[in-house]
C-alpha cells in the first residue's frame, strides 16, 4: 500500500524533527521539511504531496496562514496547521483558508494521526461530492439551456443577463481588442465601455387593448426581430435580451457615448416604422434610458436600475427619446423631509421598542404542516402607524442603522424560537434575512455564535437567507464566509432564486442548504407554461445538488397542485397564512391549522 507523502512546513528544527519521526513511527512519509512560506510554495510548485502541515507562526516572510491561502490558490491539497498559542481570532482566520483542522504543539501521536486520517478521509469526500456536483450541473446544463431563450421571441431571457454581460466585459477587458477589431473589419475602433440600453415600448398596454393576443405576441416578436436584426448588423457584436412583454434590455461594447447616443436614436426610428398585424398597421414608439459600464457603474444589476431610471425621466418627457443615466437621478428619499423625519425616528425604533417580528408559516408537502417560518421585522411607529420593510430598510442600510436592527432581528428571532422549542414546538426552524451590509460585517460570525449562545437555540434550527446579488460581489470571500458559518451548524439559503442574473452555475460554489424560487415563477405557473418547466426544472437540478427547495408567494390551490406535481419541499403563502406576531403564529402551530 503506498504511502502517505507529507510535506512539513516547520521553522523550529527540533519541533519539526520530532514530528517528523512520530510520523514515520506511524506509518507515513516525511518527503519533505521546509522552515519558510515561500520554500512550501516552491515546493508545491514542483511536487505534489498527498497532504500538508502547516506552522501557523512561520517566521521568516508569509506566515502559515498566508501561505496556506497561495497554495490553495495553486492546488487543492488537504492542509492541517499546527499551532501552541490557538486563540479564537487565530483559529477564524486559519478556517478561511479552507483547511482541515489543527493540532496543538506539542501533539500526542493518537492526535497526529487521527487528525491527518480524518483530513485525507474528508479532502476525499469533498472530491468525490466535487465531480458529482460538476456532473449534475453538466447534466442539467443541457437542459437549462433551452429555458435561458424567450419561446415567444427566442432572445435571450433576464436569467442568462449576467453571463451575456461578463462576455461583453471580458471582451472590454481583453488584451485581445486588436482582434475584436480586426473580427470587425474596423481596425481604427477600439472597445472602451458598455453601453446598457434599457428599451420600453411607450402605450403597449394602452395599443394591446385593441389587438388581439395573436396580435399582441405578433407585435411582440416583431420588435424582437426588429431589435436583433439591428443589433447584429452593429460594427460590435451586441446582445439584445427580452425582459418582460414591452421591456428588452441591448448590450453593446462601444469606443464612445456619443456612438450609444447614435444606436439609440437609429434603434428609435427603426421601431417609428409601421408593424403590419394583419393587414392592420400599428405604429409604436420607445423610451430608452442609458447607463455606462464602466463610468456609471461596475455592476450589471445597477447598471439596470440605472438605466431603467434613465428610461422612466424619457417617458415622463413625453417618450419617444434617448436619455443618459446621470447621478442626479439618484434623489434618496432621506433627502426628503419626510424621509429626514422618518430616518431621525428609525434611530429610536429599538430604544422605544418599536420594532416588532412577524413569522410567515413554511408548511411542508409531505407533512402538510408547518415547519418553520421567515423572520420579518415592522415598524409599529408611535404616530405614523405600521411602516412596512419596503420603506425604512432602505433607509437603514443608508444610515447603518442596519447593523443594530439586523442583530436585534437576528436576538429576537433566535430567542422566540427557543420559547417555541421550550413549548414542545421543537421541531421549528426560523429563517433570517440578511442584508448585504450585515453579511459584510467582520464580527458576523462572532455574532451568531453570541446570539446563538445567549438564547440556548441549537444552530441547525437557524436559517440565513441571502440573495444573490450580495453573494456574487465576491464569491471567493463569500464562499468562506459561509463555511465558517456553516461549521458550526447553521443553514445557509438562497433566498429569491430567479430574480439575479447570473448563471445556475454558481450554486455549485456556495454550501447552500435551501433552494428559495422567487413568487415571480410562481405566480399562475399552473397556466404559465415557461414558468412551469423553470421552476419544475430548477426543482429536479436542486434536489440532484442535495438542496430543499421552498417556493414563495404561493396563493392559489392551482399553485400549489403544480408545485406538489414538481415535488417541492416546502411553500410558503397566503393561501396557507399571512405573516403572524410570535403569539399568534405559536397558536397556528400547536393547533396544527392554517389560517
Amino acid at each position: 500500500m503506498k504511502k502517505v507523502n507529507i510535506l512539513m512546513v516547520e521553522d523550529e528544527i527540533i519541533i519539526a524533527k520530532n514530528i517528523a519521526r512520530k510520523l514515520r513511527n506511524l506509518g507515513y512519509n516525511v518527503a519533505k521539511i521546509v522552515n519558510s512560506g515561500q520554500a512550501a510554495i516552491d515546493y508545491i510548485n514542483r511536487e505534489k504531496p498527498d497532504i500538508i502541515l502547516m506552522d501557523i507562526a512561520i517566521k521568516g516572510g508569509i506566515d502559515g496562514i498566508e501561505t496556506a491561502s497561495r497554495i490553495k490558490g495553486i492546488v487543492d491539497i488537504p492542509l492541517v496547521f499546527l499551532t501552541a498559542y490557538p486563540s479564537d481570532e487565530t483559529i477564524e482566520r486559519a478556517s478561511q483558508t479552507g483547511c482541515y483542522g489543527y493540532l496543538i504543539k506539542p501533539c500526542r501521536d493518537k492526535e497526529l494521526q487521527a487528525t491527518i486520517q480524518m483530513a485525507l478521509s474528508k479532502h476525499q469526500e469533498q472530491l468525490v461530492i466535487q465531480k458529482s456536483l460538476q456532473d449534475t450541473v453538466k447534466e442539467y446544463s443541457s437542459q437549462l439551456d433551452k429555458i435561458y431563450l424567450n419561446n415567444l421571441t427566442n432572445l435571450p431571457n433576464r436569467l442568462l443577463l449576467r453571463d451575456s454581460f461578463d462576455y461583453l466585459k471580458a471582451s472590454l477587458n481583453s488584451n485581445n481588442n486588436n482582434d475584436i477589431s480586426e473580427a470587425n473589419n474596423s481596425p481604427e475602433l477600439r472597445i472602451k465601455l458598455i453601453a446598457v440600453l434599457n428599451i420600453s415600448l411607450d402605450r403597449f398596454q394602452k395599443i394591446s387593448n385593441f389587438l388581439t393576443e395573436e396580435q399582441q405576441n405578433t407585435l411582440v416578436q416583431e420588435v424582437a426581430q426588429r431589435l436583433n436584426n439591428y443589433v447584429s448588423n452593429l460594427d460590435f457584436q451586441g446582445i439584445t435580451v427580452y425582459m418582460k412583454e414591452d421591456h428588452f434590455v441591448v448590450m453593446i461594447p462601444l469606443d464612445t457615448k456619443i456612438t450609444a447616443s447614435n444606436y439609440g436614436e437609429e434603434i428609435l426610428n427603426q421601431l417609428r416604422q409601421a408593424f403590419c398585424l394583419n393587414n392592420q398597421e400599428v405604429f409604436i414608439s420607445a423610451s430608452i434610458g442609458i447607463a455606462f459600464y464602466p463610468s456609471d457603474s461596475l455592476n450589471i444589476e445597477e447598471l439596470l436600475q440605472q438605466s431603467e431610471k434613465a428610461t422612466e425621466y424619457a417617458r415622463s418627457q413625453g417618450g419617444n427619446r434617448c436619455q443618459f443615466f446621470t447621478f442626479a437621478f439618484n434623489v434618496k428619499t432621506s433627502s426628503s423631509s419626510e424621509g429626514l423625519y422618518m430616518e431621525a425616528e428609525l434611530h429610536h425604533a429599538l430604544e422605544r421598542e418599536e420594532l416588532e417580528l412577524y413569522y410567515q408559516p413554511k408548511v411542508s408537502l409531505k407533512t402538510n404542516s408547518v415547519v418553520g417560518a421567515e423572520a420579518l421585522v415592522r415598524w409599529n411607529h408611535r404616530t405614523m402607524g405600521r411602516i412596512e420593510p419596503y420603506k425604512f430598510i432602505p433607509l437603514a442600510e443608508e444610515s447603518g442603522l442596519i447593523r443594530p436592527i439586523g442583530e436585534w432581528i437576528l436576538n429576537r428571532a433566535c430567542r422566540e424560537t427557543k420559547r417555541w422549542h421550550d413549548a414542545g414546538l421543537n421541531f421549528l426552524k426560523v429563517a433570517v434575512n440578511l442584508s448585504g451590509v450585515q453579511f459584510r460585517q467582520l464580527d458576523l460570525f462572532h455574532q451568531i455564535t453570541q446570539i446563538l449562545f445567549d438564547s440556548s437555540l441549537e444552530p441547525k434550527y437557524l436559517e440565513l437567507e441571502l440573495t444573490e446579488k450580495i453573494l456574487i460581489e465576491n464569491i471567493k470571500t463569500n464562499v468562506q464566509r459561509l463555511n465558517l458559518i456553516k461549521k458550526i451548524g447553521v443553514q445557509i439559503a438562497l433566498d429569491d432564486f430567479g430574480t439575479g442574473y447570473s448563471s445556475l452555475g454558481y450554486l455549485q460554489q456556495f454550501p447552500f442548504d435551501t433552494l428559495k424560487i422567487d413568487s415571480c415563477f410562481i405566480r399562475n405557473i399552473n397556466s404559465n407554461k415557461v414558468n412551469f418547466v423553470i421552476t419544475k426544472t430548477v426543482i429536479e437540478m436542486a434536489h440532484k445538488l442535495g438542496l430543499k427547495v421552498i417556493a414563495e408567494g404561493v396563493e392559489t390551490e392551482a399553485e400549489l397542485n403544480c408545485l406538489k406535481q414538481c415535488q417541492c419541499d416546502e411553500i410558503q403563502g397566503f393561501l396557507f397564512s399571512r405573516p403572524l406576531n410570535a403569539k399568534d403564529f405559536q397558536k397556528l402551530v400547536m393547533s396544527n391549522a392554517y389560517i
